[in-house]
């Protein structure tokens, strides 16, 4: 009983984690002209984001040393809702990088450790729905916005409801951190499969697969990170949607994601972590093709579809570590591949940005199967490495 109740304060922190993900690419496109700023420097401050994530990340194994997980867990919340109720009060782009970074240090560590802990201690069904509970997360972000441009309300009206959400998350779970301690065990079954693993990074890295697997995070990243950032701008600029028809449509790629993520849930321990992935590639081929040769008019569609294709993989891919990989090398191994996963958020939508703006937004689609490819590729590698238990 106590297990299933940690399940479920684990999705409702996964709730919080998605909440901020979605926000900035569907305010864009009003942020960046009251804020005076070029339309790329979206990019930056999904860089600055990102470093904070990394950072936070690789810091998690010594904080986990010191602090319990649901410590590290309710501050995390805590930094994420303070960090999007700056960004609701700040009118100089500058102030939004310390904010910024803030909100990446606050998704970093809890990322990383409740992952771990999941890939490990359940079935590739409770992965993919802790998933989905992060995309019903980002659904928030753009019904919020769209609904505030259609009545001429600012975007900032939108970070402080989605702080102000994030703030009830995080004293949700403070109110319930006695409840933890009930868990049987929690921390020494933790360390069983986590934190007992003596390997260095570099020789993790020598293991057969774990570059394939790092070089599938980062495409499989870029390519979401890409979409969710720049689909509203895309179908502004390339398309001729208003800003409040492409944040509606924006927010259909989120919808895809975590109907994406519930639907693989229902069928994940049936069909298999590879099955899953190998369709849901075939899911974005298609609806990519479709972005580009049908009218504007479906294109909100296809980025649900998009969506869709997109919302198994990473959950996939994390749940297959501990398999290929075992569960001893599973921590490390993990932590590298989210930090690949950071790089790539980190970099790939903010080159896409400068892309966008000097040739065209028009380039998204082509960026996107550019990675896939990449991506079907490496995973294919990595499948090559077998089973270590």
């Amino acid at each position: 009983m106590f297990s299933l109740f940690l399940l479920i304060i684990i999705y409702i922190a996964f709730i919080s984690l998605g909440l901020p993900d979605s926000m900035l690419g569907a305010a864009w496109p009003m942020m960046y002209e009251e804020l005076g700023v070029p339309v790329s420097y979206a990019g930056f401050l999904t860089l600055t984001t990102c470093l904070g994530t990394v950072v936070s990340s690789l810091l998690y194994s010594p904080l986990r040393k010191r602090f319990r997980t649901e410590t590290i867990t309710v501050v995390s919340v805590f930094l994420t809702a303070s960090a999007l109720l700056l960004y609701s009060r700040i009118s100089s782009f500058l102030f939004y990088f310390p904010a910024a970074f803030i909100l990446g240090i606050g998704a970093g560590a809890v990322d990383a450790g409740l992952n771990t802990y999941v890939a490990i201690h359940y079935k590739a069904r409770a992965m993919n729905f802790l998933h989905a509970f992060w995309g019903m997360g980002t659904l928030v972000g753009p019904f919020l916005l769209s609904y505030f441009f259609a009545h001429g309300i600012s975007w900032r009206m939108g970070y402080v409801s989605v702080g102000t959400i994030q703030m009830i998350v995080f004293l949700l779970i403070l109110v319930t951190l006695p409840l933890w301690k009930k868990v049987k065990d929690t921390e020494n079954a933790e360390a069983t499969g986590i934190t007992k693993d003596a390997s260095s990074n570099a020789e993790v890295l020598k293991i057969k697969g774990v570059k394939s697997a790092l070089m599938g995070f980062f495409s499989y990243c870029t390519m979401e990170q890409t979409a969710m950032l720049w689909a509203a701008t895309y179908l502004v600029m390339a398309r001729g949607f208003s800003e409040g028809s492409a944040a509606t449509a924006a927010g259909l790629l989120f919808w895809g994601i975590t109907m994406g993520r519930i639907i693989s849930g229902l069928i994940a321990d049936k069909l298999g972590d590879n099955r899953m992935i190998r369709a849901s590639h075939i899911v974005i081929s298609i609806s990519v093709i479709l972005l580009i040769v049908l009218p504007d008019s479906i294109s909100s569609l296809m980025l649900f579809l998009l969506g869709m294709g997109f919302g198994p993989i990473y959950p996939a891919m994390l749940h297959q570590t501990p398999y290929y990989f075992g569960r001893n090398n599973a921590s490390r191994v993990m932590g590298l591949e989210m930090t690949s996963a950071y790089i790539s958020c980190a970099l790939m939508p903010p080159l896409f940005g400068i892309i966008g703006r000097h040739i065209t937004m028009s380039l998204m689609p082509y960026w996107i199967i550019f990675f896939l490819i990449m991506n079907i590729c490496v995973i294919e590698l990595k499948k090559k490495c077998g089973r270590r238990d």
